[in-house]
């Protein structure tokens, strides 16, 4: 097909897309010219609307679906305006190099678990699951909770992910009613959102599907001080489209290097190794202390 409604035409206009960077940073400086506050999920859960703080708020939440490298291009950003933020990533995403920088900057990090819909798709099953297979995929989330905070410090929190391929199946099945200090952490994000009189839950997109959730402009959203909201972004989104097929095409040939990161004393030398091979952003990352 190549008519103007051709599927082709927006996977093109991804596949060569620029970065966004400087929107994404444009995009925080409309949010403080507003007068809004910006803190991470887990701040906010915990710490709750900010007592007698009368500015507007916005919730920061990042899930790092996919290219674990433009978690760091954004955690930059939020790094140098001081943006709070809580990131989650799924298990393929969990570079190790990326964890520590983040970590060392002062996020907070928690587990996109996708530990039912995995489950399912591994046994062909597509329908409602029943109360075995959400048992069996419980004790797996309590497993893979443990295993991650072994392997990239405590958590507190995690926050499930979706699977367009499994409409009828959903994640966060798995922790709602259920007591999460037994899994070893605090709460699923997701559900510690619920009844907390959210103004707005806004999720990017990608430019070419409209960058924002039903093409919304927060811009309107902002100069009608809605508050408060949550903002839930992905990395990947604002990446570059060639710099996109640039990084999975190298992972095809290049070996994995992420388990050869065992200490934070070697983050910084690793990065550039990892930075190198492409992997990660280009601009070489050093480690300074506050």
């Amino acid at each position: 097909m190549n008519s103007s409604g051709s599927p082709l035409r927006p996977r093109l206009s991804r596949t060569f897309s620029r970065a966004r960077w400087a929107e994404y940073r444009g995009f925080l400086d409309a949010a403080r010219e507003h007068g809004y506050r910006m803190v991470a999920l887990e701040d906010y859960v915990t710490e709750g609307r900010g007592g007698n703080d009368p500015r507007p708020t916005m919730i920061m939440r990042h899930d790092v679906d996919q290219h674990p490298g433009s978690a760091l291009a954004m955690g930059r950003i939020d790094r140098e305006m001081g943006v709070p933020s809580s990131w989650y990533f799924r298990w393929r995403t969990a570079h190790p190099v990326v964890i520590a920088i983040l970590n060392h900057w002062g996020f907070q990090i928690g587990l996109h678990y996708e530990t039912l819909t995995r489950l399912a798709l591994a046994r062909g099953i597509a329908g409602p699951p029943d109360e075995r297979l959400i048992a069996e995929a419980r004790r797996r989330l309590r497993e893979e909770i443990s295993a991650f905070s072994s392997l990239h410090g405590p958590i507190r929190s995690v926050v499930p992910h979706g699977d367009s391929r499994l409409p009828e199946i959903h994640n966060a099945t798995l922790l709602r009613g259920e007591d999460c200090a037994s899994y070893g952490v605090e709460f699923d994000g997701k559900e510690a959102m619920r009844g907390r009189g959210l103004a707005h839950w806004l999720t990017d997109r990608t430019a070419a599907e409209g960058r924002w959730t039903e093409g919304f402009d927060p811009t309107d959203l902002f100069a009608g001080q809605a508050s408060p909201i949550l903002c839930v972004t992905h990395p990947n989104n604002w990446e570059s489209g060639p710099r996109l097929w640039w990084d999975r095409a190298l992972r095809l040939v290049m070996p994995d290097q992420r388990h050869e990161v065992a200490t934070e004393e070697g983050v910084v030398a690793r990065a550039n190794c990892v930075i190198a091979h492409g992997f990660l952003p280009v601009v070489p990352l050093t480690l300074r202390p506050e």
